[in-house]
């Protein structure tokens, strides 16, 4: 019984995918005459479903992986169907971070600060480790 009441709360928390809407789940066989006339996206909505190269792509991947593709290309739809989608990112970059904390505290290394290694662990952005050694040996040969 308590199990059963357990389940039913985390249906609240974690949609099923008929309750995204058509638009989300089915891009391609979602009918723009039945969209609100007043919907921002629609546009967008409509350009997507006429590419080929869009249509090819949701065949062969999962609707969140194809979502995160036409991002630059129909950003306001591609984000708002990622908002729908993944609605817990702060508790997945959480646990991406704990998960590399892990990772460098055990495996790779056994320092008690870690605050550096995070720091290049967690950035987006690739570190040049190669163009800061070369910088670094040419400044002590100066």
């Amino acid at each position: 019984m308590h199990l059963d009441e357990l389940a039913k709360s985390l249906d609240g928390y974690f949609p099923t995918r008929e309750s995204y809407p058509a638009w989300v789940r089915q891009p391609f066989t979602f009918s723009v005459a039945t969209a609100d006339v007043n919907d921002e996206y629609l546009d967008e909505i409509i350009e997507l479903q006429q590419s080929q190269v869009q249509q090819q792509l949701f065949r062969i991947t999962t609707l969140s992986t194809f979502w995160c593709h036409p991002f630059v290309a129909y950003p306001f739809i591609a984000k708002k169907a990622l908002d729908i989608l993944i609605p817990f990112v702060t508790a997945y970059l959480c646990e991406q971070s704990f998960s590399r904390m892990v990772d460098i505290k055990t495996r790779k290394r056994n320092k008690l600060c870690c605050e550096n290694d995070m720091r290049v662990a967690l950035a987006k952005v690739k570190p040049r480790i190669s163009e800061i050694v070369s910088e670094r040996q040419q400044q002590k040969l100066h």
